[in-house]
Protein backbone atom coordinates (compact mmCIF):
# COMPACT_ATOMS: atom_id res chain seq x y z
CA UNK A 1 0.00 0.00 0.00
CA UNK A 2 1.61 3.31 -1.25
CA UNK A 3 1.90 5.40 2.02
CA UNK A 4 0.49 9.04 1.73
CA UNK A 5 3.57 11.71 2.18
CA UNK A 6 4.30 13.94 5.32
CA UNK A 7 3.03 16.67 5.71
CA UNK A 8 3.98 19.60 8.07
CA UNK A 9 1.99 22.81 9.44
CA UNK A 10 1.60 23.87 6.03
CA UNK A 11 0.90 23.00 2.01
CA UNK A 12 3.50 23.70 -0.69
CA UNK A 13 2.47 26.66 -2.87
CA UNK A 14 4.53 25.17 -5.37
CA UNK A 15 2.00 22.12 -6.54
CA UNK A 16 -0.46 22.82 -8.54
CA UNK A 17 -3.27 22.19 -5.63
CA UNK A 18 -1.30 24.69 -3.13
CA UNK A 19 -0.86 27.29 -5.17
CA UNK A 20 -4.50 27.57 -6.33
CA UNK A 21 -5.64 26.72 -2.87
CA UNK A 22 -3.97 29.70 -1.57
CA UNK A 23 -4.07 32.34 -4.06
CA UNK A 24 -7.02 31.72 -6.54
CA UNK A 25 -9.73 30.46 -3.90
CA UNK A 26 -8.82 32.79 -0.87
CA UNK A 27 -11.29 35.86 -0.60
CA UNK A 28 -8.17 37.91 0.33
CA UNK A 29 -7.31 38.81 -3.74
CA UNK A 30 -4.46 40.72 -1.93
CA UNK A 31 -2.65 37.64 -2.10
CA UNK A 32 -2.05 38.00 -5.84
CA UNK A 33 -2.33 41.45 -6.09
CA UNK A 34 0.14 42.76 -4.21
CA UNK A 35 2.97 40.44 -6.04
CA UNK A 36 1.98 41.54 -9.30
CA UNK A 37 2.24 44.87 -8.29
CA UNK A 38 5.59 44.43 -7.07
CA UNK A 39 6.90 43.14 -9.52
CA UNK A 40 5.34 44.88 -12.73
CA UNK A 41 5.00 48.17 -11.15
CA UNK A 42 1.79 48.33 -11.01
CA UNK A 43 -0.72 50.19 -9.27
CA UNK A 44 -3.74 47.21 -9.46
CA UNK A 45 -6.59 47.90 -6.72
CA UNK A 46 -9.03 45.21 -7.62
CA UNK A 47 -9.14 41.98 -9.99
CA UNK A 48 -11.73 39.78 -11.21
CA UNK A 49 -10.52 35.60 -11.59
CA UNK A 50 -11.42 35.05 -14.76
CA UNK A 51 -12.04 30.94 -16.04
CA UNK A 52 -8.49 28.93 -16.00
CA UNK A 53 -9.85 27.96 -19.90
CA UNK A 54 -10.00 30.62 -22.62
CA UNK A 55 -11.32 29.12 -26.12
CA UNK A 56 -10.94 30.61 -29.19
CA UNK A 57 -13.25 32.12 -31.75
CA UNK A 58 -14.42 29.15 -33.26
CA UNK A 59 -14.41 25.29 -32.53
CA UNK A 60 -11.33 24.67 -34.28
CA UNK A 61 -9.26 27.16 -32.73
CA UNK A 62 -6.85 26.53 -29.95
CA UNK A 63 -7.66 26.28 -26.78
CA UNK A 64 -5.01 27.63 -23.13
CA UNK A 65 -5.38 26.42 -19.81
CA UNK A 66 -3.94 28.89 -17.06
CA UNK A 67 -3.33 28.04 -13.08
CA UNK A 68 -4.45 31.46 -12.28
CA UNK A 69 -6.14 33.81 -14.91
CA UNK A 70 -7.37 37.62 -13.90
CA UNK A 71 -8.34 40.84 -15.11
CA UNK A 72 -8.41 44.48 -13.88
CA UNK A 73 -10.72 46.92 -14.08
CA UNK A 74 -8.58 48.97 -16.61
CA UNK A 75 -8.64 45.98 -19.06
CA UNK A 76 -5.66 44.31 -18.39
CA UNK A 77 -5.00 40.48 -18.19
CA UNK A 78 -3.10 38.29 -15.76
CA UNK A 79 -1.56 35.04 -16.49
CA UNK A 80 0.13 33.14 -13.55
CA UNK A 81 1.74 29.83 -14.30
CA UNK A 82 3.58 27.47 -12.22
CA UNK A 83 5.69 25.13 -13.79
CA UNK A 84 7.12 22.19 -11.30
CA UNK A 85 9.08 20.58 -13.89
CA UNK A 86 11.84 21.77 -16.33
CA UNK A 87 10.28 22.60 -19.71
CA UNK A 88 12.51 23.20 -22.92
CA UNK A 89 10.36 25.52 -24.32
CA UNK A 90 8.23 27.31 -21.22
CA UNK A 91 8.99 30.81 -22.60
CA UNK A 92 7.47 30.15 -25.93
CA UNK A 93 4.60 29.05 -24.02
CA UNK A 94 4.61 31.69 -22.36
CA UNK A 95 4.23 33.42 -25.77
CA UNK A 96 1.51 31.50 -27.19
CA UNK A 97 -0.54 31.63 -24.19
CA UNK A 98 -0.61 35.63 -24.03
CA UNK A 99 -0.83 35.94 -27.79
CA UNK A 100 -3.51 33.72 -27.19
CA UNK A 101 -5.54 35.83 -24.83
CA UNK A 102 -4.93 39.32 -26.87
CA UNK A 103 -6.16 37.34 -29.74
CA UNK A 104 -9.12 36.24 -28.06
CA UNK A 105 -9.64 39.80 -26.47
CA UNK A 106 -9.71 41.71 -30.16
CA UNK A 107 -13.08 43.56 -30.98
CA UNK A 108 -15.01 41.43 -33.81
CA UNK A 109 -15.87 43.69 -36.35
CA UNK A 110 -14.28 46.54 -36.85
CA UNK A 111 -11.10 47.22 -34.32
CA UNK A 112 -8.48 50.01 -34.37
CA UNK A 113 -5.97 47.04 -33.36
CA UNK A 114 -5.93 48.83 -29.70
CA UNK A 115 -4.31 45.91 -27.49
CA UNK A 116 -4.90 45.53 -23.37
CA UNK A 117 -2.05 45.08 -21.81
CA UNK A 118 -1.15 40.93 -21.13
CA UNK A 119 0.94 40.56 -18.19
CA UNK A 120 2.79 36.60 -17.71
CA UNK A 121 3.85 35.83 -14.54
CA UNK A 122 6.21 32.27 -14.56
CA UNK A 123 7.07 31.05 -10.95
CA UNK A 124 9.76 28.42 -11.91
CA UNK A 125 10.65 25.33 -9.83
CA UNK A 126 13.52 24.67 -12.14
CA UNK A 127 17.19 26.84 -12.49
CA UNK A 128 15.76 29.19 -15.56
CA UNK A 129 19.79 29.32 -16.82
CA UNK A 130 18.95 26.24 -18.55
CA UNK A 131 16.81 27.54 -20.68
CA UNK A 132 19.26 30.32 -21.62
CA UNK A 133 22.97 30.52 -20.63
CA UNK A 134 22.47 34.05 -20.83
CA UNK A 135 20.53 34.35 -17.74
CA UNK A 136 23.73 33.22 -15.71
CA UNK A 137 23.70 35.93 -12.83
CA UNK A 138 24.09 34.10 -9.83
CA UNK A 139 22.25 36.76 -7.80
CA UNK A 140 19.36 37.45 -10.24
CA UNK A 141 16.30 34.88 -9.25
CA UNK A 142 13.32 37.46 -11.43
CA UNK A 143 13.74 37.87 -15.34
CA UNK A 144 11.58 40.42 -17.06
CA UNK A 145 11.12 40.96 -20.80
CA UNK A 146 9.38 43.17 -22.69
CA UNK A 147 8.85 44.40 -26.45
CA UNK A 148 12.09 46.67 -26.89
CA UNK A 149 13.86 47.79 -29.89
CA UNK A 150 17.27 46.08 -30.34
CA UNK A 151 20.13 48.67 -30.20
CA UNK A 152 18.51 51.28 -27.59
CA UNK A 153 16.23 49.27 -25.45
CA UNK A 154 13.38 51.71 -25.95
CA UNK A 155 10.31 50.38 -25.29
CA UNK A 156 8.38 49.24 -28.23
CA UNK A 157 4.95 48.47 -26.73
CA UNK A 158 3.84 47.51 -22.80
CA UNK A 159 1.06 45.26 -24.44
CA UNK A 160 3.26 41.93 -23.66
CA UNK A 161 5.06 42.03 -20.56
CA UNK A 162 6.93 38.81 -18.83
CA UNK A 163 7.81 37.68 -15.31
CA UNK A 164 9.80 34.70 -14.10
CA UNK A 165 10.59 33.84 -10.87
CA UNK A 166 13.25 30.96 -10.20
CA UNK A 167 11.46 29.96 -6.46
CA UNK A 168 13.80 26.81 -6.63
CA UNK A 169 16.92 28.45 -7.25
CA UNK A 170 16.27 30.80 -4.32
CA UNK A 171 18.67 30.45 -1.99
CA UNK A 172 18.81 33.56 0.19
CA UNK A 173 18.27 33.19 4.28
CA UNK A 174 15.80 35.08 5.74
CA UNK A 175 17.74 37.81 7.51
CA UNK A 176 18.79 38.90 4.02
CA UNK A 177 15.31 39.37 2.35
CA UNK A 178 15.33 43.00 2.57
CA UNK A 179 12.67 43.74 -0.40
CA UNK A 180 9.05 42.43 -0.97
CA UNK A 181 10.16 40.48 -3.93
CA UNK A 182 12.67 39.02 -2.10
CA UNK A 183 10.27 38.00 0.66
CA UNK A 184 7.65 36.26 -1.61
CA UNK A 185 10.56 33.89 -2.98
CA UNK A 186 11.43 33.15 -0.04
CA UNK A 187 8.10 32.06 1.59
CA UNK A 188 7.17 30.72 -1.71
CA UNK A 189 10.41 28.39 -1.29
CA UNK A 190 10.47 27.59 1.76
CA UNK A 191 6.28 27.60 3.24
CA UNK A 192 6.28 24.11 3.23
CA UNK A 193 8.91 23.05 5.33
CA UNK A 194 8.22 25.17 8.52
CA UNK A 195 7.26 22.67 11.26
CA UNK A 196 5.28 25.79 13.42
CA UNK A 197 4.70 28.70 12.51
CA UNK A 198 8.30 31.29 12.43
CA UNK A 199 9.07 34.19 12.83
CA UNK A 200 9.33 36.15 9.96
CA UNK A 201 8.74 40.00 8.79
CA UNK A 202 6.40 42.19 10.48
CA UNK A 203 4.31 42.27 7.36
CA UNK A 204 -0.05 40.78 7.82
CA UNK A 205 0.95 39.86 3.85
CA UNK A 206 3.14 36.78 5.14
CA UNK A 207 0.64 36.25 8.08
CA UNK A 208 -2.29 35.98 5.15
CA UNK A 209 -0.66 33.56 3.50
CA UNK A 210 0.28 31.32 6.54
CA UNK A 211 -3.12 31.54 7.39
CA UNK A 212 -4.48 30.35 4.20
CA UNK A 213 -1.79 27.21 3.46
CA UNK A 214 -2.94 26.07 6.80
CA UNK A 215 -3.08 22.00 6.62
CA UNK A 216 -5.05 22.00 9.02
CA UNK A 217 -7.61 24.03 8.22
CA UNK A 218 -8.73 22.19 5.28
CA UNK A 219 -11.21 19.33 4.96
CA UNK A 220 -10.46 15.53 4.20
CA UNK A 221 -11.87 16.55 0.29
CA UNK A 222 -9.10 19.03 -0.32
CA UNK A 223 -6.50 16.89 1.62
CA UNK A 224 -7.26 14.19 -0.62
CA UNK A 225 -6.38 16.58 -3.55
CA UNK A 226 -3.45 18.12 -2.39
CA UNK A 227 -1.98 14.55 -1.78
CA UNK A 228 -2.66 13.59 -5.45
CA UNK A 229 -0.72 17.37 -6.87
CA UNK A 230 2.29 16.16 -4.12
CA UNK A 231 2.31 12.58 -5.82
CA UNK A 232 2.49 14.53 -9.55
CA UNK A 233 5.44 16.60 -7.76
CA UNK A 234 7.03 13.31 -6.72
CA UNK A 235 6.33 11.64 -10.20
CA UNK A 236 7.92 14.24 -12.06
CA UNK A 237 11.05 14.33 -9.94
CA UNK A 238 11.41 10.37 -10.30
CA UNK A 239 11.32 10.56 -13.89
CA UNK A 240 14.23 13.34 -13.60
CA UNK A 241 15.93 10.83 -11.60
CA UNK A 242 15.35 7.83 -13.88
CA UNK A 243 16.37 9.70 -16.68
CA UNK A 244 19.61 10.84 -15.19
CA UNK A 245 20.29 7.12 -13.68
CA UNK A 246 19.70 5.41 -17.00
CA UNK A 247 21.96 8.13 -19.24
CA UNK A 248 24.67 7.44 -16.47
CA UNK A 249 24.08 3.81 -17.13
CA UNK A 250 24.43 3.84 -20.55
CA UNK A 251 27.65 6.22 -20.61
CA UNK A 252 29.59 3.75 -18.18
CA UNK A 253 28.60 1.18 -20.77
CA UNK A 254 29.54 2.98 -23.96
CA UNK A 255 32.44 5.59 -22.74
CA UNK A 256 32.01 8.28 -20.42
CA UNK A 257 32.08 11.01 -23.31
CA UNK A 258 29.74 9.23 -25.48
CA UNK A 259 27.70 8.22 -22.92
CA UNK A 260 26.91 11.20 -21.05
CA UNK A 261 26.09 12.58 -24.42
CA UNK A 262 23.32 10.14 -24.87
CA UNK A 263 22.08 10.05 -21.54
CA UNK A 264 21.25 13.48 -21.54
CA UNK A 265 19.70 13.14 -24.90
CA UNK A 266 17.76 10.21 -23.23
CA UNK A 267 16.39 12.10 -20.31
CA UNK A 268 15.35 15.03 -22.39
CA UNK A 269 13.13 12.60 -24.62
CA UNK A 270 11.54 11.09 -21.25
CA UNK A 271 11.03 14.92 -20.00
CA UNK A 272 9.36 15.91 -23.66
CA UNK A 273 7.29 12.87 -22.99
CA UNK A 274 6.43 13.99 -19.51
CA UNK A 275 5.58 17.25 -20.83
CA UNK A 276 3.63 16.04 -23.65
CA UNK A 277 1.60 14.14 -21.15
CA UNK A 278 0.56 16.97 -18.75
CA UNK A 279 -0.52 18.96 -21.84
CA UNK A 280 -2.71 16.27 -23.02
CA UNK A 281 -4.01 15.97 -19.56
CA UNK A 282 -5.10 19.83 -20.06
CA UNK A 283 -6.56 19.21 -23.00
CA UNK A 284 -4.39 21.01 -25.23
CA UNK A 285 -4.29 20.26 -29.36
CA UNK A 286 -1.93 17.83 -30.26
CA UNK A 287 -0.66 19.74 -33.57
CA UNK A 288 0.54 22.44 -30.23
CA UNK A 289 2.04 19.94 -28.01
CA UNK A 290 4.44 18.76 -31.01
CA UNK A 291 5.31 21.85 -31.27
CA UNK A 292 6.39 22.79 -28.34
CA UNK A 293 7.71 18.70 -27.18
CA UNK A 294 9.12 18.34 -30.45
CA UNK A 295 7.20 15.01 -30.77
CA UNK A 296 4.92 13.77 -33.44
CA UNK A 297 1.54 14.10 -33.28
CA UNK A 298 1.06 10.51 -34.13
CA UNK A 299 3.47 10.24 -31.07
CA UNK A 300 1.19 12.29 -29.01
CA UNK A 301 -1.82 10.27 -29.59
CA UNK A 302 -0.37 7.20 -28.73
CA UNK A 303 0.53 8.54 -24.92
Amino acid sequence: MERAPEVKKYIDPMVDFGFKKIFKESKNKQLIIRPLNAIFGLDIIDIKILDSEQLGPTRKDRKAYYDMHCTDSSGQTFIIEVQLAEQDFFMERAIFYSSTTITDKAVRGEWDYHVYPVFFLGLMNFDMRHLDPDLARPDQFIHKFTLREESTHERMSDALRFAFLEVARFDKKKEDCHSFEDRFLYIMKNLPTFAEKPELWDDPYFEDIMTEAEYANMDRHERAAYIRSMKDKWDNYAIMKTATRKGLEQGLEQGLKQGLEQGLEQGREEERVAMARRMKADHIPAETIAKYSGLTEDQIKAL
